[in-house]
C-alpha cells in the first residue's frame, strides 16, 4: 500500500527534505468528478486546478528556492 502523500511529505521533510505537499482541493476534485481521465471534465478539470495552482505559487517557489 502506498502512504498518504501528506505521510510522504512528512516522511521527506523529516529527512531533511524541502516539502510542498499539493493534492487536488474539494474544487479539483469536484471538478473532474468521479472519473478522472473523462475527457468531458477536462477544460472544468485543468480550470480548477490552474486556480489552485495560483493560490500555491508562492509556498512551491520557496520550496525551489530554498
Amino acid at each position: 500500500m502506498i502512504p498518504a502523500p501528506e505521510r510522504q511529505g512528512a516522511d521527506l521533510a523529516a529527512a531533511g527534505a524541502r516539502v510542498e505537499v499539493i493534492t487536488p482541493d474539494a474544487d479539483s476534485r469536484a471538478a473532474f468528478g468521479r472519473n478522472a481521465l473523462d475527457p468531458a471534465h477536462r477544460a472544468a478539470a485543468a480550470r480548477a486546478g490552474r486556480a489552485q495552482a495560483a493560490r500555491h505559487a508562492e509556498a512551491v517557489a520557496a520550496v525551489w528556492n530554498g
